[in-house]
């Protein structure tokens, strides 16, 4: 009963994230940090796996944003907005991910996989090729665990990244693909769902 509960929880927050202002931002990413701690997921290690993605966002906003100029760096000048976006989405792109890390924590990742497939198996009542979109929800995790551990460092990172095109990673990857059953109880968990969200976010 607790892995549905945590699954719940953890997909409400991952939908809901981004309707936060960037002072419960902040506040939300203290206590995911704390859950981290507690389950002994290295801060430093998340941090160090997401840094360049960070680092674009940083310039990107900084440098782009337009409105009140703090100081030139160069031809470009960074903005008071610019700097205030670039901190919130820097702040709501680690929450993203810290609930993704924590999720794939404390749950298994097949429960996770098969949980996602009977939601996509939910959206072919509407029409939606589910074989394709099943097929793509395994590659990605298989290759999320593909890479998951790989290290890349700055100034090898075009190489990096030349290597893994270059090479043919399909060999590698060989999902297990598992039958789902999509249940009354599944199509009832995922209206509760979208009718507590819509609730929350349109009073």
């Amino acid at each position: 009963m607790i892995n549905p509960f945590l699954l719940f929880v953890g997909l409400f927050f991952l939908f809901s994230i981004g309707s936060f202002s960037i002072s419960e931002q902040g506040i939300i990413f203290v206590l995911l940090v704390l859950v981290s701690i507690f389950l002994s997921i290295s801060i430093f290690r998340f941090f160090n796996k997401i840094k360049f993605f960070l680092l674009a966002i940083v310039l990107i906003f900084s440098f782009t944003v337009p409105g009140e100029i703090m100081l030139f760096q160069g031809l470009l000048p960074i903005t008071r907005e610019g700097v205030e976006l670039a901190f919130f989405n820097v702040l709501r792109l680690s929450n993203i991910f810290l609930i993704v890390f924590i999720m794939m924590k404390v749950l298994p990742q097949p429960y996770i996989v098969e949980n996602v497939v009977r939601v996509i198996l939910f959206l072919t009542f509407f029409g939606i090729n589910k074989d394709r979109l099943i097929s793509r929800v395994y590659l990605t995790f298989e290759y999320l665990k593909l890479y998951r551990n790989k290290k890349f460092k700055f100034k090898t990172l075009d190489h990096d990244i030349a290597e893994i095109i270059k090479n043919d990673s399909s060999k590698k990857v060989n999902p297990r693909i598992m039958q789902v059953n999509f249940c009354k109880l599944n199509f009832l968990w995922i209206i509760v769902f979208i009718c507590l969200y819509s609730f929350i976010h349109f009073i």
